[in-house]
C-alpha cells in the first residue's frame, strides 16, 4: 500500500517543512504533498521538500490553476522533477468560487478550464506545444487533478495521469473510480493511472477530543459549496441540509460523519478506517495532518506514521 502525506493545509514554518520532509524519508510514507493555501505556495514548498529528500516522492496538493500561467506551472515543475530526478506529483485544482472570486478570477467553466491547462502543461513539458518551446529534457510529470464528482472523475480519466478528491465516503470513492475507468476507455495516455483519495487525521488515543477536533476542524470546509456537493454525494444530505438553513457546521457535522470520512481516534482504529479506503480503491490515500489537543506539526506527523507503518 502506498500512502502520501500533506504538509498542514494552512501552512506552518519553513523549519517545520523541512522537518516534515525529513520525517517523511525515514517513514514507509510514499509521497510528501504541499497544500496551496495563499500565501503558501505548494510547488516551492514542493522544491523544499525535494532538496530534504532522496527517494520520498513530492507533489502539490492542490495548485490552483488560476494563480499560475501554464508556461511557469511547467517550467516550475520541470525544475522539480530535474532536481528530484523524477520524484514529482503535480495535483492540480479550481480551488473554489469563494475563494477565486476574492481575488477577483472569473473561474469560467471549471471542467473546461482544467482541461486546457492540463493539456497545455503538458505540452510545454513533453515538447509538443506550437507556442513556445521551453528546451530542457525532463522525465515527465505525473498530472493528477482534484475532483469530487462524476463529470470530473471522467475528465481525470481522460487527461490525467491521478484523481484527487477529499472528504469522499469509500461509496463515493468506488462511484468515482468507474468515472475515471469510463475517462480512461476514450483516453490517448497510455500511462498508470493512481487514484487518491484524501483523509484528514485527528489522531489521539482520547476519542472524543479527537471526535471534537474533526468535526471544529472540518466546519470550515462544509462551507464551501464543492464540498457540501461531495458530502451530499456521500450520503450526507441531511447535514448540507441543516447547514443551507442557517445551522453552524460545527453543531451540523455529527460524529458519525467525522468517523466515516476521516482518520480519527486511537492508532488502532484509524488503521482500520485506512485499509477501508485501500479496499474501496484508494491506491494512494493522502493523509492530511491535524492536531488534537495541542500537539504540534512535527508531533501529528509522527503520529500518521505509526497509522503508516
Amino acid at each position: 500500500m502506498k500512502v502520501g502525506v500533506t504538509t498542514p493545509v494552512w501552512g506552518c514554518s519553513i523549519e517545520n517543512l523541512i522537518g516534515i520532509a525529513k520525517l517523511a524519508e525515514d517513514s514507509p510514507v510514499d509521497a510528501l504533498f504541499s497544500p496551496e493555501v495563499p500565501p503558501y505556495s505548494a510547488l516551492s514548498n514542493a522544491q523544499i521538500f525535494a532538496e530534504y529528500t532522496k527517494e520520498t516522492k513530492v507533489g502539490t496538493w492542490i495548485a490552483n490553476i488560476y494563480l499560475r500561467h501554464p508556461v511557469m506551472c511547467a517550467a516550475e515543475s520541470m525544475n522539480i522533477q530535474e532536481l528530484t530526478s523524477g520524484r514529482l506529483i503535480l495535483g492540480l485544482g479550481v480551488s473554489h468560487k469563494p475563494v477565486n472570486a476574492r481575488l477577483g478570477i472569473d473561474m469560467g467553466d471549471p471542467i473546461e478550464s482544467m482541461r486546457n491547462y492540463v493539456n497545455s502543461v503538458r505540452s510545454y513539458i513533453d515538447g509538443s506545444s506550437d507556442q513556445i518551446s521551453l528546451k530542457r529534457k525532463v522525465e515527465p510529470v505525473p498530472i493528477f487533478i482534484a475532483g469530487l464528482t462524476e463529470k470530473t472523475a471522467e475528465l481525470a480519466g481522460e487527461v490525467a495521469d491521478g484523481l484527487m478528491p477529499y472528504l469522499a465516503s469509500a461509496d463515493h470513492l468506488k462511484v468515482l473510480k468507474s468515472s475515471v475507468d469510463k475517462g480512461r476507455s476514450s483516453s490517448s495516455l497510455s500511462s498508470d493511472f493512481t487514484m487518491t483519495t484524501g483523509l484528514p487525521s485527528f489522531i489521539s488515543d482520547d476519542i472524543e477530543l479527537a471526535t471534537q477536533s474533526a468535526i471544529k476542524g472540518l466546519s470550515g470546509y462544509a462551507r464551501l459549496p464543492f464540498y457540501q456537493r461531495v458530502l451530499k454525494l456521500s450520503g450526507y444530505e441531511e447535514v448540507v441540509k441543516n447547514i443551507e438553513d442557517g445551522m453552524n457546521p460545527a453543531e451540523a457535522l455529527t460524529p458519525e460523519l467525522v468517523g466515516d470520512l476521516a482518520l480519527v481516534g486511537p492508532v488502532s482504529k484509524c488503521k482500520e478506517t485506512l485499509a477501508k479506503f485501500v479496499s474501496a480503491g484508494a491506491d494512494m490515500p493522502i493523509i492530511t495532518p491535524n492536531p488534537v489537543g495541542k500537539q504540534s506539526p512535527l508531533e501529528v506527523m509522527e503520529k500518521i506514521i505509526e497509522v503508516v507503518k
